[in-house]
């Protein structure tokens, strides 16, 4: 049972290889942010799927839906996405999520707007929604709530993945989500109703240190500039043959320095010596999605971009 302002655990969707057509779901844009639970009643509070409160991060966002939804108890589940160019920039948003200090978050909300995308209710009017299917809850949510900046509700399409894939590729997005329509909603569990598609995307990364085995690199510590701060984006070994690994010890080691460049530096084992240096090489880097730290998932080496 779900009522607002105790937190909870989301609903996950599995990982499924393709894209597919099938009338009995309705599938979404799987947005490149951070799943964040809406809890109003008087007051709003947002939760991240660890149950961590991000209320103080999103003050924009909470006072909209204090606006929406005033004189109405509800529960909203959906994205946060930090909107730059057109396209969902997850490092920015993590700038906002990982944002402690009042003025710095005031500084943050002017500089990096966000966008709340709901996707599903599962609380209204002293009402709990999950035992609906999700054809229903939807539709409870478009006659409920209206888009309106900075919280918008995404579109559902009947039947149609392949089509809506192609665009999400076309477009550079995470992916997409396909739902059973007659699915109920499942609290903290990870289930085969709900399947995300991904679409594995390219990036490119400053390399910034590494970790040697001998005389060859055997990982890349990988970093991107986000308002001139380095921000470190994660380690990636594959796509490394070893001819290329005995190259890059010799031309880094010879760009050493002595700190660590990273506004966050990365957790390394206590066996493990990273060698830090001065970025100089631009990698080209394939990835299937972030994790909820802000690093690339299943990161494989495509290609050297530059080297100076």
């Amino acid at each position: 049972m779900i009522k607002p302002g105790i937190p909870f655990i989301p609903m996950e969707p599995i990982l499924h290889p393709e894209a597919f057509d099938d009338d009995s779901y309705g599938f979404q844009v799987k947005w490149d942010g951070t799943r964040i639970i809406a809890h109003i009643d008087g007051t709003v509070e947002l939760f991240n799927r660890k149950m961590k409160k991000r209320t103080t991060q999103y003050p924009e966002i909470a006072a909209r839906l204090s606006e929406l939804f005033k004189g109405k108890s509800a529960v909203l589940d959906g994205e946060m996405i930090a909107l730059i160019g057109g396209k969902p920039d997850f490092q920015k948003l993590m700038q906002r999520d990982w944002a402690t200090d009042i003025r710095t978050i005031q500084y943050l909300s002017s500089k990096i707007p966000v966008t709340y995308v709901v996707f599903d209710i599962l609380y209204l009017k002293e009402r709990c929604l999950t035992d609906l299917s999700f054809s229903k809850r939807y539709e409870i949510l478009r006659s409920t709530l209206s888009s309106s900046d900075p919280v918008v509700v995404t579109d559902t399409f009947p039947g149609r993945g392949t089509a809506l894939f192609e665009v999400v590729k076309s477009k550079g997005l995470e992916g997409i989500v396909a739902k059973k329509l007659d699915s109920t909603y499942e609290i903290g569990k990870k289930s085969n109703k709900w399947l995300k598609i991904k679409n594995r995307r390219l990036i490119t990364a400053l390399v910034c240190g590494f970790l040697a085995e001998g005389k060859r690199v055997r990982s890349l510590l990988l970093g991107q500039l986000v308002e001139d701060e380095l921000i470190y984006i994660g380690r990636a070994s594959s796509g490394l043959d070893e001819e290329m690994g005995r190259f890059l010890y010799d031309y880094l080691s010879r760009l050493e320095r002595k700190t660590c460049p990273f506004t966050n530096p990365p957790l390394l084992k206590r066996s493990e010596k990273p060698v830090w240096v001065l970025p100089s090489i631009t990698v080209e880097v394939e990835f299937l999605d972030y994790t909820n730290e802000g690093y690339l998932r299943h990161p494989v080496i495509r290609k050297f971009e530059k080297i100076s």
